[in-house]
């Protein structure tokens, strides 16, 4: 079996493939690239961005710098393994045939005794590009994350923090595979070709795993690859291509486009569909899952013949120590994680920190409220609202030159402790309905934006337990809220855990007769009821109580503050005045209903 294609000392064989609209319907072209030319072509450089990568890391020196990297995270000087690659493909112009382990050991002695990577790479003129073309492949591969595991004490899970390999490989713990490493081979499928991933041989059905956390940017059918998914890393420079999945059932329930995964989440399933035009056919003869990762230094690289594909044969290797453990539904059939995992997003941290901060000392604070976001016109009612009508919505405030925030950005704002952009929204959703996964979340990516939404408590414990995913009528299971919060676009607050209901209270209003200590103890023992649990759920307890049906009374936001609440939504219409240094205007916030049936520029005539 041929390990890899042929490579000239200096010279690379680079092929080209992919059809925009198909993401792999192949169009082989070759090139070559010289890596003292690629160096001046490198991001930011006076030739542009990066045109070719040859990643030629073998198992071992990934192995070694890896290790290297985790081994030295908690001493005073970490080294990062980036840095200990890109030294040595500057060293070796990218053959690691010369590869010694002696100057990897000298570099990171330099690096521990306290010399800069700088000083140590000042004198090699590709090391910028050796440093960014490996950290486009490796960047999403080690940090710091979060598992839930049985504890063997006590046997109750907990949550271990860690820090170390977080990528999985795609194959799921417990099933056999093989590789079959043909990088580089010929196919002649539709026209002749190069094979731009790698194969894994295993048995149909076998559960396929996300290596990366990201989003779905592609799933379907394509005539070369059968069922597919693409997925791209949240920083946006690694696309994963899964082929070749199973008839009739490829993918993972409650995936689509659009959709936020993470790392280890089984994604679909093995298979061998595809060399058709006819949708659904087996046309593969040997049941294989073949996965590929394209490098993106410029969007409009990513569907253009000038593609970036990796060999991944010794990055498969690498990601065989890493294998996500999965159990079966024996009433659906479907796998899904054991052990919950996750890792902080800090790439939106990064993209919202660019937006522009406000020096007043008052802010007008628009909150925009919605319910049920549904494509179904026959339900209609004043709470829903459809996909397409919150695109518009979203796309309009972006172009008025809004910022979605939370709510704890407005309560440090007003606690004199934090800024707010100069035009400041708050995007709200109450009640907490399984449609807000499906339907807002996609789009709070797709437009980079913040919403607040508030949970009713028992409702999520229902359909927990009852597993029930009906658009028009399900709530948020716990799993959700919890993959809500981690994502970085949703804040998680508090709407009661049993007072979303029709009856004589009337929301958390005091009914008649009732004295004002049986009304504290009612109200206190609902509220702290959800609060502790979304606090055990999200490590996190919210800031915000929204009235359900607006209803309070005189007493209602005293004890609310004693609970410790720093701020209540109301549903009273109007624009809210922030006032930096008073705290106390942030109770009976005030907030816009939006309606179905006006357009956007109608709506939101409040809007500066």
């Amino acid at each position: 079996m041929k390990r890899k294609i042929e490579r000239k000392k200096a010279s690379k064989i680079a092929a080209f493939a992919m059809v925009a609209c198909t993401i792999l319907s192949l169009m082989l072209s070759s090139l070559i690239h010289d890596p003292a030319i690629l160096t001046d072509r490198k991001t930011g450089g006076a030739g542009g961005t990066i045109e070719w990568v040859d990643f030629d890391v073998p198992y071992h020196v990934l192995k070694a710098a890896m290790d290297t990297d985790i081994d030295t995270y908690d001493e005073k000087i970490h080294v990062d393994w980036i840095d200990i690659l890109a030294y040595l493909g500057s060293r070796y112009g990218g053959n690691f045939d010369n590869y010694d382990r002696h100057h990897m050991d000298s570099f990171v002695s330099g690096v521990k005794s306290g010399k800069s990577v700088a000083t140590l790479t000042k004198d090699m003129e590709s090391f910028s590009y050796y440093r960014e073309a490996y950290g486009a492949v490796l960047n999403g591969f080690l940090g710091e994350y979060q598992i839930k595991i049985p504890d063997k004490a006590t046997g109750q899970s907990v949550w271990k923090k860690a820090y170390g390999l977080k990528a999985f490989s795609p194959i799921a713990e417990g099933f056999d595979y093989s590789h079959f490493d043909d990088f580089g081979q010929s196919r002649s499928y539709g026209y002749s070709r190069t094979h731009l991933g790698h194969d894994m041989i295993t048995a149909t059905g076998t559960p396929v795993t996300a290596i990366e956390s990201g989003t779905v940017e592609a799933m379907g059918w394509n005539q070369y690859g059968g069922w597919r998914l693409g997925i791209r890393s949240y920083d946006k420079q690694r696309y994963y291509y899964y082929a070749h999945l199973r008839k009739d059932t490829p993918y993972a329930e409650n995936l689509y486009i659009g959709a936020s995964v993470t790392a280890g989440d089984v994604i679909g399933y093995t298979g061998q569909t595809g060399y058709s035009l006819k949708e659904n056919t087996n046309n593969i003869n040997t049941p294989h899952l073949h996965f590929g990762m394209q490098l993106i230094f410029n969007e409009d690289e990513k569907d253009s013949p000038d593609q970036i594909w990796i060999d991944l044969y010794a990055i498969t290797r690498l990601l065989s120590s890493h294998r996500s453990t999965v159990v079966k539904d024996d009433n659906t059939g479907q796998y899904s994680r054991e052990y919950p995992f996750i890792e902080e997003n800090h790439y939106l941290k990064e993209m919202r920190a660019s937006a522009e901060m406000s020096d007043a000392d008052e802010i007008q604070l628009p909150i925009i409220m919605y319910h049920a976001i549904l494509e179904d016109n026959k339900l209609s009612s004043k709470y829903i609202v459809s996909p397409d009508l919150l695109e518009k919505d979203l796309a309009y405030i972006r172009k008025k030159g809004y910022t979605p925030v939370f709510m704890k950005e407005v309560i440090a704002f007003a606690e004199g402790k934090g800024k707010l952009p100069e035009r400041p929204i708050v995007i709200t959703f109450d009640d907490g309905y399984y449609n807000n996964y499906y339907y807002v979340y996609p789009l709070l990516q797709k437009y980079n934006m913040k919403a607040v939404i508030s949970v009713v408590g028992k409702m999520s414990d229902e359909f927990t337990g009852s597993g029930d995913r009906n658009l028009n009528y399900s709530h948020l299971t716990w799993d959700d809220i919890l993959d809500m919060h981690l994502s970085g676009y949703w804040e998680i607050q508090n709407h009661s855990y049993d007072c979303h209901t029709y009856d004589a209270r009337n929301g958390v209003s005091q009914v008649s007769n009732e004295s004002d200590e049986d009304y504290r103890t009612f109200l206190t023992s609902d509220i702290c009821r959800l609060q502790d649990k979304i606090a055990y759920v999200t490590g996190v307890s919210p800031t915000t109580f929204t009235y359900p049906f607006g209803a309070f009374n005189e007493n209602t936001d005293t004890i609310l503050k004693e609970i410790g609440f720093k701020a209540t939504l109301s549903c009273t219409e109007g624009v809210s005045t922030i006032k930096k240094g008073d705290p106390g205007c942030l109770y009976k916030l005030k907030r816009h209903l939006r309606p179905p049936g006006s357009s956007p520029q109608e709506f939101f005539t409040f809007l500066n």
